[in-house]
């Protein structure tokens, strides 16, 4: 299928180009099958940072298959993520992995009809970081997410912030840190990642400007549509920034 009648494809082509991005930066591995699906190990402990992802509407379970069987996947936690609505020799696939717990995620668009965003106002700071501030980074937003520190202890590797169209961004308040955000520019495509506030800052629209800076900064940089994978919980938030749910992610762990 064609981008042509899948306008979606170069938005999941964008992510699975950051997936690559990580894994070869972190010194780990990444496979893409002729039909563009991939395998991206980071080597973290968290499931959806080693992956078989399928940017296809209708994934092939033969190819996913053959990636899910990597040796480079032993030992890790991992996950498949497909998009919409699996069929039933993907979940079987899945399930002869012990990949059975299913959870779905937004895919939200800014498309280049919403406009540059409005900067965002008050107090907070949105700032640039680089590999030297990488593990302050790493520990506010695991601090953020709720996770261990080790969950996220890849994003603390230096060689990250040398890596093309990768920004990583600190929140601040008084020069104190209070959460972050990460831009992935992929030619006019701008993946937005990793926001999350301390908990005792939230509910106070940092979320919001920190996804608002990132944008305004990537739009900048020369992309003309955002992407985003959203929780239940922040799909309000991201739609008030501009983004439009276009589709589901569907991704199957093993159970905890």
């Amino acid at each position: 299928m064609t981008p042509l009648n899948d306008p979606l494809r170069p938005v999941v082509l964008a992510y699975t180009a950051v997936c690559e991005a990580l894994s070869t930066a972190l010194n780990n591995h990444f496979r893409r099958d002729a039909d563009g699906t991939v395998l991206a190990v980071s080597g973290s402990p968290l499931a959806s940072l080693n992956a078989v992802v399928s940017p296809n509407p209708d994934p092939s379970p033969e190819v996913i298959g053959k990636l899910a069987g990597s040796e480079y996947l032993q030992g890790l936690a991992w996950s498949i993520q497909v998009r919409g609505v699996p069929g039933p020799q993907v979940i079987e696939v899945a399930a002869g992995h012990g990949l059975t717990s299913v959870s779905t995620a937004p895919l939200m668009v800014r498309r280049p009809g919403a406009g540059e965003p409005a900067r965002a106002g008050g107090d907070l700071r949105v700032r640039p970081v680089d590999g030297d501030e990488l593990g302050l980074y790493a520990g506010i937003m695991s601090d953020g997410f709720g996770v261990p520190h080790e969950a996220f202890a890849m994003f603390a590797e230096p060689a990250l912030a040398r890596t093309e169209g990768f920004t990583f961004c600190l929140a601040e308040l008084d020069g104190v840190p209070v959460g972050t955000g990460m831009a992935a520019v992929t030619g006019d495509l701008l993946g937005v990642f990793n926001i999350a506030v301390l908990p005792e800052y939230r509910r106070r629209g940092h979320g919001l400007a920190v996804t608002t800076e990132i944008v305004r900064a990537g739009y900048a940089a020369g992309a003309t549509t955002a992407y985003l994978y959203a929780s239940p919980l922040g799909e309000p938030v991201y739609t008030t920034a501009g983004f439009r749910t276009e589709e589901l992610l569907t991704t199957f762990t093993a159970p905890a």
